[in-house]
């Protein structure tokens, strides 16, 4: 009986080192990993300029700054509103989606879930999908689109235009439109 108790201390000795774990450095408990290398920022605004005029002001409740050192990239997980000015530092328009990501290193920007871009001229562009390319000041998609202005509504599979909400160039449309002597149709200024 006396070789049962001190073989005994042994395994319980054993058994409390096995129920132990080595903590990982890497791992600090109730830290979530995934989310290392993302800086979350609230109530966003950033804004471009040229020559000291504001051209385009972005803003939303959320920006998640993905710091991979491949692509890093931002995300508007609820939503930005994107105001464009003209030369004299008014807004000529405005777009606004649920959701946004922004490749800072292509200067694109993909931007989905009902994308609403609306000018002080009237025209409205209405799509599930749009991409905004910041270096060719133009916005553009294959999706569909619905395009509306004081005298007209069209719908379209395409759509590309400048920034600035000119030079709209229009695929496999559906709908009245009015087309100045001298204009192709399909484009519209």
């Amino acid at each position: 009986m006396r070789d049962l108790f001190a073989i005994s201390p042994g395994l319980l000795l054993i058994l409390l080192f096995s129920g132990c774990q080595q903590n990982n450095p890497d791992q600090t408990p109730g830290l979530d990993t995934s989310q290392l290398g993302i800086e979350r920022i609230e109530q966003v605004e950033i804004i471009y300029s040229d020559s000291a005029v504001v051209r385009v002001r972005i803003s939303g409740p959320l920006m998640l700054n993905h710091l991979q050192a491949s692509d890093p990239f931002q995300e508007f997980p609820h939503g930005l509103k994107v105001e464009f000015f003209n030369p004299f530092g008014l807004v000529s328009s405005v777009m606004t989606a649920k959701y946004a990501v922004r490749h800072p290193s292509t200067g694109l920007t993909y931007i989905r879930d009902e994308v609403v871009w609306r000018s002080t001229e009237q025209k409205t562009l209405e799509t599930p999908e749009l991409t905004w390319d910041e270096r060719e000041k133009k916005v553009f998609t294959q999706k569909f689109a619905v395009v509306t202005t004081l005298v007209d509504t069209v719908y379209s599979h395409g759509f590309q235009a400048g920034q600035d909400f000119r030079d709209i160039k229009l695929n496999a449309i559906d709908g009245s439109m009015n087309v100045q002597e001298g204009q192709q149709p399909g484009t519209s200024n």
